[in-house]
């Protein structure tokens, strides 16, 4: 597909280190891999339902292909890219500004959002800018001790997602790094093939490399290689953010590997939080299932750019 398609529609940053043609070469190379899956398009479909993304400009293995089928309550994304950042999705706390103001104005074991979350942006125009939105840092902190503080408005839950990986490991090798909590999470302790997978991502982490820029970026993770149509469920039992990365950067790599991503929020959570308080009741439309710019925490910060090279066909 010729680039000037695209012309008007791309939004690159001065600072990046690629340039039009190699985001445009990256694109067919990840549209051309995620077709070989029917999930993912219809026979009219071309490059533009992708999105675009380069998370970290300076740093060139950051560039991301999203492909997102449907993001409401469940969320399912195809997602290419060298080296996902280390992130972890963390529930969100609402509150009166007229008790908490925000910033250094928090509950006690809190952080204001906005001041780690590059980008934030309330799940949807329901949600007052002017809120006070805050995630937890303190571990000891409880988010039912939250939903009892004075000016608590509502909670945004952060999304649980179900890893695949779908390309065929002899051309692409992938490790996912996550925090290990995540293995005491009755789904994966049914998974039985896990435990192989994660004594080959003992064996051979020291094989993919980790840009110089990121070092540091995998500290405190367990690494997992997992085969073709093997899965990893992100989340852990106590609802904590459950940090991960990946890298798809191997000597042996002929090929980007495609990850598929489902996604949901934790119904459990849902159903046990408390009504929403007059007067906001019935006015607060529930976040869709992605509401990335809300609950997304990066190691890397407000470093990271939240916005689109290229917006795809349905909005991330």
């Amino acid at each position: 597909m010729n680039a000037t398609i695209f012309e008007n529609k791309w939004n690159i940053p001065e600072h990046s280190t690629l340039d039009r043609q190699d985001y445009l070469k990256f694109l067919e190379a990840s549209y051309d891999l995620m077709h070989q899956y029917p999930q993912y398009f219809s026979s009219s479909d071309g490059m533009e339902v992708l999105e675009l993304a380069h998370l970290l400009p300076q740093v060139p293995e950051t560039v991301l292909a999203i492909y997102i089928g449907i993001n409401d309550a469940v969320c399912n994304k195809g997602l290419v890219t060298p080296f996902l950042p280390r992130h972890s999705h963390n529930n969100v706390f609402v509150f009166d500004p007229q008790v908490y103001s925000g910033v250094d104005d928090v509950p006690n074991g809190t952080i204001d959002a906005k001041q780690v979350v590059s980008g934030f942006a309330p799940p949807n125009q329901s949600w007052d800018t002017t809120w006070t939105y805050v995630m937890i840092n303190d571990q000891s902190r409880g988010y039912e001790s939250l939903w009892k503080e004075k000016g608590y408005i509502d909670m945004i839950p952060a999304k649980f997602e179900d890893f695949t990986v779908l390309s065929d490991t002899s051309n692409s090798k992938v490790c996912i790094f996550i925090d290990p909590e995540a293995f005491n999470h009755p789904v994966n302790k049914g998974r039985g093939y896990l435990k192989k997978a994660i004594q080959k991502g003992e064996k051979h982490v020291n094989e993919f490399r980790i840009p110089e820029a990121l070092s540091g970026e995998t500290e405190g993770l367990s690494p997992v290689i997992l085969e073709r149509g093997e899965k990893l469920f992100v989340a852990r039992v106590d609802f904590q953010p459950c940090d991960h990365c990946w890298s798809n950067l191997h000597a042996d790599n002929k090929q980007w590997a495609v990850v598929n991503e489902n996604s949901a929020v934790p119904l459990n959570l849902v159903v046990a939080k408390p009504p929403v308080p007059e007067p906001y009741r019935g006015k607060l439309i529930p976040p869709a299932g992605s509401a990335d710019s809300t609950t997304d925490w990066f190691l890397r910060g407000t470093s990271l750019l939240r916005t689109p090279i290229k917006q795809g066909h349905i909005n991330g």
